[in-house]
């Protein structure tokens, strides 16, 4: 078996192959392209290799793995950790990495499968231009408050708000910029518009993502948001496990007899705990479906709306866990199934 460590950049690539005893077979800088970078992997089918999830890493990985070889992703931040050293060099990188995994000491991330790669890519887009069409509409904002303008709308950016805007009559310079930061919010709006609609359709061609919208506040963006970050539910043996992985869970400091919890660890996936925080905040806005708003404000009257969102963003992927593992769509039971008149309702998946 050879192990092959690869330290992936934009221009160019460093390679280590060594045998299961350590033994250096080569070692050299190739050009980042596929045809060089195919050429000298050829020469090694069967082997293992291990590269880092850098910007390119999806395209590499398929073309890797096309050439017979197991390919492997190393978690960066175990990886400093475990490799932390003074002199560092691409070279060396490489070695190391070849080193981990040839010793089965290699902290593996998530190999995602190109489905999943996909739905990545969809949100993501879905989500840039959304940034974009904010920046935009700031902007406009901005040239409003240049010219002393203020306007009546709660949204400025509705039908009548736009009507308004294009009413105005500014100096040339702030008349042709407001002008073009309009027409750029509207080809916004229509590419958003079709990426929801791709979204939608993905989503409805999918049990496990169809089954999420079935939990209030989750949309179809939200809903393939979380499959595309989550992947494979049996990852996880617990809904603990998935909170974790979110960075939804407290700090925890121990030293000796004394433990003590902190704010919640941010390490994980950050798509997915901005989604599931976005979802909490929802959860005021249900009422047709209600879900958690009530575990929300008990929560927001004793500790405020931020460690509320948190914490029923918690519950929330609780539920998401639960319902991916059992097939099935969230469900209440009502008040008087469960306990005394007027208890709060519980869901089955908890």
């Amino acid at each position: 078996m050879k192990y092959i460590g690869m330290d992936l950049h934009k221009n160019t690539s460093n390679f280590s192959i060594k045998d299961r005893n350590g033994n250096e077979i080569d070692s050299r800088q190739i050009p980042t392209e596929p045809s060089a970078i195919k050429g000298y992997l050829k020469h090694f089918r069967k082997a293992r290799l291990v590269l880092e999830p850098v910007s390119q890493w999806y395209f590499y990985a398929n073309l890797i793995s096309k050439l017979g070889i197991d390919v492997r992703l190393a978690n960066p931040l175990k990886v400093k950790a475990i490799a932390s050293a003074r002199i560092k060099t691409d070279k060396i990188d490489a070695s190391v990495l070849c080193d981990l995994l040839r010793t089965n000491l290699l902290p593996e991330a998530y190999f995602s499968s190109p489905k999943v790669r996909f739905w990545k890519e969809m949100t993501r887009f879905r989500a840039s231009l959304i940034h974009l069409n904010t920046q935009i509409k700031n902007k406009i904002h901005n040239l409003l408050f240049k010219n002393g303008i203020r306007h009546p709308f709660t949204d400025l950016f509705g039908k009548a708000g736009i009507a308004w805007l294009r009413s105005l009559k500014l100096e040339e310079q702030f008349q042709f910029n407001l002008d073009r930061y309009l027409g750029l919010t509207e080809i916004l709006e229509d590419l958003i518009k079709e990426a929801d609609q791709k979204i939608e359709r993905t989503v409805k061609s999918h049990s496990q993502a169809r089954l999420l919208t079935s939990i209030p506040g989750i949309s179809y963006c939200s809903g393939l948001t979380i499959m595309a970050e989550i992947g494979d539910i049996h990852r996880f043996p617990s809904a603990k496990k998935l909170q974790g992985y979110a960075g939804l869970v407290p700090s925890t400091y121990a030293s000796g007899e004394r433990m003590a919890h902190g704010r919640i660890t941010k390490q994980g996936s950050r798509w997915l705990r901005w989604t599931m925080v976005m979802i909490a905040h929802r959860q005021l806005l249900c009422r047709k479906r209600p879900g958690f708003a009530w575990y929300y404000e008990r929560i927001r009257q004793r500790k405020g709306s931020g460690a509320a969102a948190v914490a029923t963003a918690r519950k929330l992927l609780a539920v998401v866990w639960r319902i991916l593992k059992d097939n099935r769509p969230f469900e209440i039971i009502p008040p008087k199934t469960v306990g005394s008149p007027g208890a709060h309702p519980k869901t089955i998946v908890l």
